[in-house]
């Protein structure tokens, strides 16, 4: 698009976009390089939108949660200053599966007759602009209150147990909704999900392998994280992230999303319908579901023997885990995840096991966002149960760094490795 169809664009959205940023951190994004623009920032009229058009911008975006005055943000802010600033949050589910846009479209599907089931109606989606979509359930459907305290301190624990829920709430019928679109046929799955038919599907259990999935993230919450405000152009596709009705996301078309089609609609966080408290269904089955998986947990890892008396030093690391210390260009997501809970497991003094983490992200190419790590982070310090890495070995086959030795060959879980290496029991 020229400049001059850009502009005359965002003077058509810029009113929208206005509305929807109140009480949040709003940031104009100067294409892929040159990155977003100097924050804390806002936007308070048409007009800031259509300056920093003029200064080269293509996309904005907006924070997920609310502030009583976001330009009093900084890098140095502590988690109790978000807490006081902060006077609410929305539920966004980011959906943008690794398998293409009609898998995505499937798992919004099921997201929006999920929180359909849990008795939330005022839904607001829209296409990314690009891959995705965005689901949001507004703040004020929440319930102001989880265990006497104020729900806006609960950002991002409450969001992230609720995108977990919802994900494990919706598998069943997403492995359904998959075999369907492949009618059934193994070798369209392959298509699909770009890999042999063995990694992806069991035919004796007539099933999805369990790992399938879990590359599937629904929400990226942390703190200021943002997303792409409705109305914003996509500066890769050119394409809009346009808001519509849920009961439209069967029939929509990307042509729908081309600036010149657009017409602007108050549809996306309009918050007049909202009932009080009408999420609270869904909080309180999440808790209740993270509870139930912690007791099982707990009963199935309670008797192994997987703990040391002692820090496991990193030469007596099993394979997996080096080559993912080593830094990765994918999968990198899924190795935090296992590096984490393998050092936890392995007696990592946490303020170690902190820096070792840092340290880790420089290496991967591009390094994880930095809000990303310090969400990750701090949900496992606050988690008091050690539960191992994910078995050997299709978890780290997939990710590329299961390369075994003969020590890999009398073990099921990577944690067990630094026993045989280091030639003693080491467990309590």
């Amino acid at each position: 698009m020229r400049l001059s169809d850009i502009i005359g664009y965002y003077k058509k959205v810029a009113p929208e976009i206005v509305r929807i940023s109140a009480n949040r951190e709003a940031v104009a994004r100067f294409g892929i390089e040159e990155g977003y623009s100097n924050r804390p920032e806002i936007l308070q009229f048409p007009s800031d939108i259509i300056g920093h058009v003029r200064r080269g911008a293509t996309s904005f975006h907006i924070s997920e949660e609310r502030w009583s005055d976001p330009l009093r943000l900084t890098t140095e802010s502590t988690k109790q200053d978000f807490d006081n600033l902060r006077i609410g949050w929305d539920l966004v589910f980011d959906i943008d599966c690794p398998w293409g846009f009609d898998i995505s479209t499937q798992v919004a599907k099921l997201v929006i007759k999920a929180l359909q089931y849990h008795e939330i109606k005022n839904i607001s989606i829209k296409f990314s602009g690009n891959k995705g979509w965005h689901i949001l359930v507004p703040f004020e459907a929440m319930p102001k209150i989880i265990n006497k305290t104020d729900i806006a301190k609960y950002y991002p624990d409450i969001p992230q147990l609720c995108a977990q829920y919802i994900l494990e709430f919706i598998k069943p019928n997403l492995e359904r909704e998959i075999l369907d679109l492949a009618s059934h046929d193994l070798k369209k799955l392959t298509e699909i999900f770009g890999t042999t038919k063995e990694k992806i599907f069991d035919e004796k259990l007539q099933s999805f392998h369990p790992n399938i999935f879990s590359q599937i993230d629904v929400g990226l919450m942390s703190s200021r994280h943002l997303f792409r405000a409705p109305y914003s152009l996509h500066m890769k596709s050119g394409l809009v992230s346009l808001p519509i009705e849920p009961k439209q996301i069967g029939e929509f078309s990307k042509d729908w999303a081309k600036p010149e089609s657009v017409e602007v609609k108050e549809i996306f966080l309009n918050t007049e319908k909202v009932i009080t408290n009408e999420a609270e269904q869904l909080i309180v089955q999440a808790i209740d579901w993270q509870k139930r998986t912690d007791d099982v947990a707990e009963k199935k890892y309670s008797g192994q023997k997987f703990e040391f008396s002692d820090k496991v030093p990193e030469e007596a690391f099993p394979p997996c885990m080096k080559l993912a210390l080593a830094g990765l260009e994918d999968g990198r997501k899924r190795s935090l995840f296992a590096l984490l809970n393998f050092m936890k497991s392995a007696k990592w003094p946490w303020e170690e096991l902190e820096a070792r983490i840092w340290e880790w992200n420089k290496k991967n190419s591009p390094p994880l966002k930095t809000g990303y790590i310090k969400a990750q982070l701090a949900w496992h310090s606050r988690q008091s149960l050690k539960v191992p890495p994910p078995n050997c070995r299709q978890y780290f086959i997939e990710l590329g760094i299961c390369k075994p030795d003969t020590i890999c060959d009398r073990i099921k879980n990577p944690i067990s490795y630094p026993r045989f290496k280091l030639g003693k029991p080491g467990a309590k």
